[in-house]
């Protein structure tokens, strides 16, 4: 009976969690969450695309992490960041409106890319909603 429970209840939140990641897809934002946002401007940027979890645990970058990152980035969709030549990392994140214009990225680990995008500080955390990327030239 409790193996029988159990399972019913992985099964639920397994589609409540699919549920909820699906009806995110396409939803519209009212412009109130604009308006929340704290030290907005547009930039472009460049350095070297990092999977933050690696970065922050170990300082895991450069080529010789770059197998490590793409695995991390690809197949665990760890965030991604972008580590500039001064040592700043920021959170790179799919702007809605230019989501393709993002997919490229986890496949660039370790290597040099510009980005171009709303640079925001929010709730102390800095990324940049990116609306262009390419490798670095």
């Amino acid at each position: 009976m409790k193996t029988k429970m159990l399972t019913s209840l992985v099964l639920t939140g397994a589609l409540a969690g699919a549920l909820s990641v699906k009806a995110h897809e396409g939803h519209k934002h009212e412009t109130k969450a604009k308006a929340a946002a704290v030290d907005v401007k547009t930039v472009k940027l460049t350095g070297e695309v990092i999977d933050l979890s690696c970065y922050l645990d170990h300082e895991g970058k450069g080529k010789e992490h770059r197998k490590c990152a793409e695995a991390c980035l690809l197949e665990k969709h760890v965030p991604a960041g972008l580590l500039g030549d001064d040592g700043s990392v920021v959170l790179l994140v799919a702007d809605h409106k230019h989501e393709k214009e993002f997919a490229p990225i986890p496949g660039w680990a370790a290597e040099r890319i510009t980005v171009t995008g709303k640079r925001m500080n929010k709730g102390g955390l800095n990324a940049i909603l990116v609306s262009s990327a390419e490798k670095a030239k």
